[in-house]
């Protein structure tokens, strides 16, 4: 169950406020990063007012482990990073210097099959949840890759009397195993205790504080347009909104929390990536991504970024500048 210390950062707008959409930036270099000082650093010797995103090897697939739709993406405990790819019905797996290890899954939906994969997320040290879309359920896996269970089925008739109809986008888990679940039918978030039981909903369509319109993504962390929810639904903040490309919430843009705060949004229909520092300032911007979909931070803190239009999942680390 979540405590009362964990707190959401959902992805979407505050239904009746507006947001500025800028269109697709002028092509740049996919490592462009926009840097952020703080003016009051500007004048301060020794200390960080910059930050810089350093590239690692990317994760692609080859002839024998093809990768078409990287459409989830997570490292685990052990550094292993877990992809889903939406196209191919599968979930791959590669050690952390890009070496392919496995694989499992197939079109269909008997337990060990898929129907377009999407969002993963870590269930204590040794699970992972991935958001199996149109089959409408989350299943459950080990480290070994081992089907553990079909933890939430969406369309369980007991469950859809209780919230009616899911169209389920994106999920997140929190550190008690508890699984959130993003409703796009009704901008809400549908919560599962860590035995996939549903325990309440957030949000929903309406102006009201921890209202949305357009809801897309989710994402927890142990600290604590974007809002800073309590595990109960209540509104802590909302603040700046990067300036993703209007259009439907179908192009994803998925949002990422390190273990330190930090907060990292891809925005598939603009190509860019922002992160955001725990109070919400941003920090920096990679723009002329191919598509990215999906975002994660590993636990020593790179930042994963699966590009489906370009079949791969990037890295960087993200380091601060200092001046002396």
């Amino acid at each position: 169950m979540p405590t009362s210390r964990a707190l959401l950062v959902a992805l979407g707008l505050l239904a009746g406020t507006a947001l500025a959409a800028a269109g697709p930036p002028a092509a740049a270099p996919p490592d462009t990063l926009a840097r952020t000082p703080s003016p009051a650093d500007s004048t301060r010797p020794g200390v960080a007012h910059g930050w810089r995103l350093h590239e690692l090897a990317p994760i692609a697939g080859d002839d024998a482990h093809p990768l078409a739709e990287p459409s989830g993406v997570l490292s685990d405990a052990f550094g292993v990073v877990w992809v889903s790819d939406g196209s191919l019905h599968k979930l791959r797996r590669w050690r952390a210097d890009g070496v392919p290890l496995d694989e499992t899954g197939a079109l269909g939906s008997e337990p060990t099959q898929f129907r377009r994969p999407g969002a993963l997320a870590r269930l204590g040290a040794l699970g992972v949840a991935v958001l199996d879309v149109e089959n409408q359920r989350v299943s459950t896996y080990d480290h070994n890759l081992r089907l553990l269970s079909i933890a939430i089925d969406l369309t369980a008739s007991d469950l859809q009397a209780s919230v009616g109809t899911v169209r389920p986008l994106s999920i997140a888990s929190d550190r008690g195993g508890a699984l959130y679940v993003v409703d796009a039918e009704r901008d809400r978030i549908l919560v599962f205790d860590y035995a996939g039981a549903f325990q309440r909903e957030l949000g929903g369509y309406g102006g009201r504080s921890g209202g949305f319109s357009g809801l897309t993504g989710v994402a927890v962390t142990a600290r604590g347009r974007i809002q800073w929810l309590e595990a109960g639904g209540r509104l802590i903040t909302s603040v700046w909104s990067p300036p993703l490309a209007a259009g439907s919430s179908e192009l994803w843009v998925s949002v990422a929390v390190d273990a330190i705060g930090r907060v990292a949004i891809a925005a598939e229909r603009s190509g860019e990536v922002h992160v955001l520092s725990p109070d919400g300032a941003p920090i920096a911007r990679l723009t002329g991504l191919a598509s990215p979909r999906a975002v994660a931070f590993a636990d020593d803190g790179t930042l994963l970024v699966a590009e489906t239009g370009a079949a791969r999942v990037r890295r960087w680390t993200l380091e601060p500048e200092r001046t002396d």
